[in-house]
């Protein structure tokens, strides 16, 4: 199965892309090893593309030096654990500690509906957050609209394998400033006394996760997505969560689960159940199983699972489509556009099938319809297998040359 996987990987590269795929490096993160000494060997093979991304930050005036400053005195020192980690990177990369300190929490920010590139003169962040807390209709106006210069999309599938009845789960994650972030993504391997405890994708300088798996006989999978918020006053809340309350990130909440819990059921109840600092997506695999859980920052919103759709998968991309979330019409990422949401076209080349199997279903994210504009980085996984199949692609924003699939 593997090796059938890897050749369609080739196959999709020549009818998507011109550019190469590329794999995944990956890297030990050795809990045993004191917090601010774990990530040096990241860094040692991140450090230049890390700064190159800090200095282009620089010099187009957004996410500066005094908005770093002010998220991170505003946020207040982390636990000890991570906060050992943030100083271990930003001296290992020659970066300040306080960029390092903003960047772990881009997923609870990214859920704000405001374009913060407005933001670029001297920065109050009082004045800010105010701004932002009462901004939820230009926010969503800005977001509907396609103004917003920030995306983080992503697309996750899980699905019954016809041929073998074993459940897979298939990944996009859409990242803007991918030329920058893909050259800094790889695959952690966690260890402790010399064993992998679990595996996480996730970029340099970020402490937490974005992608995961636990293997074992009741293992995992988790992936993380974007999920905006649901209401009005949403983003006051995310601040008050962040800055008032101080909740751990989310994605640092999900390693520690990961790292925790050694089996499906408990994983999915600590991701239902964790505060987090704002809305998103959990996605989760396990064998035969899996489930979707979309989030607010206190529980869950609502839940997906695989056992219960009339269909032999269920799937997410970045809106609550169950709800008839305007916002997925208006969504820009996808290859054709607006109009042209990407959990509808992969929904048409799923149904169209006679069978699910990994080969379709890396077809599927594949697809220009579904590729968005900035996948940065791409995995089919498969806890009773243990296969991890990770690649990065070259998409249209990645800087390496794409075409759409004809």
């Amino acid at each position: 199965m593997v090796s059938r996987l890897l050749s369609l990987s080739l196959g999709v590269v020549t009818a998507v892309s011109t550019g190469p795929r590329l794999p995944v490096p990956e890297i030990e993160v050795n809990l045993d090893l004191a917090p601010d000494q774990r990530f040096n060997k990241v860094i040692e093979v991140f450090k230049e593309p890390l700064n190159n991304f800090a200095n282009h930050l620089h010099a187009n005036n957004f996410l500066v030096r005094e908005i770093a400053h002010a998220v991170a005195k505003k946020r207040g020192t982390e636990n000890d654990e991570l906060d050992g980690e943030i100083r271990g990177i930003a001296k290992a990369a020659g970066i300040h500690r306080d960029e390092i300190h903003a960047m772990q929490l881009l997923y609870e920010l990214n859920s704000l509906m405001v374009p913060i590139t407005n933001f670029t003169g001297a920065f109050d962040f009082d004045r800010v957050s105010r701004l932002m807390e009462d901004a939820d209709d230009k926010a969503k106006s800005a977001r509907e609209s396609g103004s917003f210069p920030i995306t983080f999309g992503c697309t996750g599938i899980i699905a019954h394998d016809d041929e073998d009845g074993t459940v897979y789960h298939a990944r996009n994650l859409d990242f803007s400033f991918a030329n920058f972030l893909q050259p800094m993504s790889y695959t952690g391997i966690f260890t402790k006394n010399g064993s992998e405890v679990f595996r996480a994708q996730t970029i340099a300088g970020y402490a937490s996760i974005l992608t995961g798996m636990r293997k074992g006989p009741n293992g995992f999978t988790i992936e993380i997505n974007t999920r905006f918020t649901d209401h009005w006053g949403g983003n006051k809340e995310m601040f008050h969560n962040v800055f008032t309350e101080k909740r751990d990130p989310s994605g640092w909440t999900k390693r520690k689960i990961m790292e925790n819990n050694d089996n499906y059921e408990d994983a999915v109840e600590a991701f239902s159940t964790a505060p987090y600092g704002a809305t998103e997506y959990n996605i989760v695999a396990g064998v035969g199983k899996g489930t979707i859980l979309a989030r607010n920052p206190d529980g869950l919103a609502y839940q997906l699972p695989l056992s219960e759709s009339n269909k032999k998968y269920v799937i997410m991309t970045n809106f609550d489509y169950i709800w008839h979330d305007i916002k997925e019409q208006f969504d820009p990422t996808g290859g054709d556009g607006i109009f042209h949401p990407r959990r509808p076209a992969a929904e048409k080349l799923l149904d169209a099938a006679d069978v699910i199997t990994p080969e379709l279903l890396f077809s599927v994210i594949n697809d220009h319809t579904v590729m968005a504009k900035d996948t940065m980085f791409q995995v089919i996984m498969n806890v009773e297998t243990g296969l991890w199949n990770a690649s990065h692609p070259a998409c249209t924003k990645c800087g390496r040359d794409a075409q759409v699939m004809v």
